[in-house]
């Protein structure tokens, strides 16, 4: 099975901008902000890579900042909010022969991972099992969709809904969103400028902290089934996860045989993730970044931009 990806170099990192995670940017040079960036696990399938401070340099505005700690996610770091966000407009086979796979992945999740399971309902989330370490219990809650064709609204309105109103005020290393959905946006969907509604979502993911991960699954009714628009959604699904420093998983323009590659690819990305520590510039609001590996064969990957408070 072939992972395919739109866009970006393939392996994800995650900006955190919120929940204590981004620091204020006085002119004080003590003043510190934290991202999470992410080895790529093809490199280190079956490996321990230990990295260090000095091994990555990191550039905001094109200016090198000071890194300040590298620190793998493991033991008290590797706490990590994972919401699984279904689209109820899915088509019942689209998400039904995955139900099982999707319910042994979230089973297995480690103890440090507290899940939650909520569902697209027009243009908002409706939360179906809040965040949890009984991860049985929250595999349970995963059901059939609806399958009623736009019942998402747009699935960027309610990633923006889900970023604004994350529903945990408890403080953790990394916050996720797996969401599985065709990725349509029915009300800017055939255009191939900017979408305002995936930009909006992208600010709100990256303000909250969010990463964001996506399994492209078809939509119930014909609307978004022709090439073209499910090139479009697939797209704008690959630049939310890309931007927010998650990944976008696809099998050309139909469901995938089964998730079960896609979801051990997640897992091996959550496993080799670190927190970067560093000293941000001056500059308030979304900034681009660029991590730059300090010896040959390194391969880390950052996101394209952090927000900053």
């Amino acid at each position: 099975m072939r992972i395919k990806r739109f866009g970006g170099s393939g392996v994800l990192v995650l900006a955190f901008a919120s929940a204590g995670l981004a620091a204020s940017v006085p002119n004080a040079p003590d003043v510190t902000a934290q991202m999470v960036i992410t080895v790529s696990p093809s490199q280190n399938r079956g490996q321990s890579t230990n990295l260090g401070k000095g091994d990555v340099t990191l550039f905001e505005n094109k200016t090198v900042v000071p890194v300040v700690g590298l620190q793998r996610m493991t033991g008290d770091l590797g706490a990590m909010q994972l919401f699984v966000l279904l689209d109820d407009s899915t088509r019942s086979s689209s998400l039904g022969t995955q139900l099982p796979t999707l319910k042994k992945f979230i089973a297995s999740l480690p103890s440090t991972t507290q899940v939650a399971v909520g569902y697209m309902h027009n243009g908002t989330f409706a939360l179906s099992q809040s965040f949890t370490t009984d991860h049985e219990k929250a595999s349970s809650m995963v059901r059939l969709p609806v399958s009623l064709p736009g019942e998402n609204g747009s699935p960027y309105f309610v990633l923006s809904d889900l970023a604004k109103h994350w529903p945990s005020k408890e403080p953790t290393g990394r916050r996720a969103v797996l969401m599985c959905t065709d990725g349509v946006d029915r009300y800017y969907s055939s255009s191939i400028v900017d979408d305002p509604y995936v930009d909006a979502a992208k600010h709100d993911a990256l303000k909250a902290g969010i990463m964001v991960y996506a399994v492209y699954l078809r939509g119930a009714g014909l609307y978004g089934r022709g090439g073209w628009l499910t090139t479009i959604a697939q797209s704008r699904l690959s630049e939310v996860s890309q931007e927010t420093g998650g990944y976008a998983y696809f099998e050309g323009v139909a469901d995938p045989v089964t998730i079960s590659p896609f979801l051990q690819d997640l897992q091996e990305r959550f496993d080799n993730q670190y927190q970067l520590t560093f000293k941000p510039l001056s500059e308030k609001g979304i900034q681009p970044v660029k991590l730059k590996p300090e010896f040959p064969g390194l391969k880390v990957y950052g996101p394209e931009h952090i927000y900053v408070r």
